[in-house]
């Protein structure tokens, strides 16, 4: 990459945003201020937050704080299942190699279910940002983000989640959850 090319990858960077959910004007401003700080820091929810959001959307806070929990394993299911698949792809030649390129689709992931849970706990699937996907597609055409890898990377994040979340759970939180899911792999395939 040249240095106009790496000029450009760091102001794409610097404006992707996958999430918008804290940009809906229904929402209560403590939930937008919630959101806002907890996307800024790219952190999971605290109990508290949690609680706080789940109050209006009558989500279960405890049920998404031990999905919280589990999301490394859960994340780390979905990347065996995806070298399972495509075997060679973290290899030299593979669309996941060097190993930062694997490790950035690892961070994807995270973030992915990140911010699902976000919109699980305020019950919007509406999560993403429409300005920010225009980027974050310009930025990964740029990087030759392998989009086909990440798209099967969430959809087995979602059903390791999916299954993590049906045990004693209300059927209302998991259609929220998998909305957020299912929004997320429209906007992915949609860049493909």
């Amino acid at each position: 990459m040249n240095h106009n090319q790496t000029q450009k990858t760091k102001e794409l960077a610097a404006k992707a945003e996958f999430f918008g959910l804290h940009k809906n004007i229904l929402l209560p401003e403590e939930h937008q201020k919630i959101l806002i700080s907890a996307n800024q820091e790219k952190r999971l929810l605290s109990a508290k937050e949690l609680k706080v959001l789940c109050n209006r959307s009558h989500s279960d806070a405890n049920k998404l704080e031990e999905l919280q929990a589990k999301l490394p394993a859960l994340i780390d299911e979905a990347k065996r299942i995806l070298l399972k698949r495509i075997p060679n792809i973290t290899e030299p030649g593979g669309s996941l190699y060097p190993k930062e390129r694997a490790e950035a689709c690892w961070r994807d992931c995270f973030h992915f279910a990140r911010i699902s849970i976000y919109g699980t706990a305020a019950g919007d699937t509406n999560i993403t940002d429409k300005q920010g996907l225009k980027v974050v597609e310009e930025l990964y055409s740029i990087l030759e983000v392998p989009i086909n890898a990440l798209v099967i990377c969430l959809k087995e994040l979602q059903l390791q989640c999916s299954r993590t979340y049906t045990i004693n759970h209300p059927q209302k939180d998991l259609s929220l959850l998998d909305g957020c899911f299912n929004h997320l792999v429209e906007k992915m395939e949609a860049m493909q």
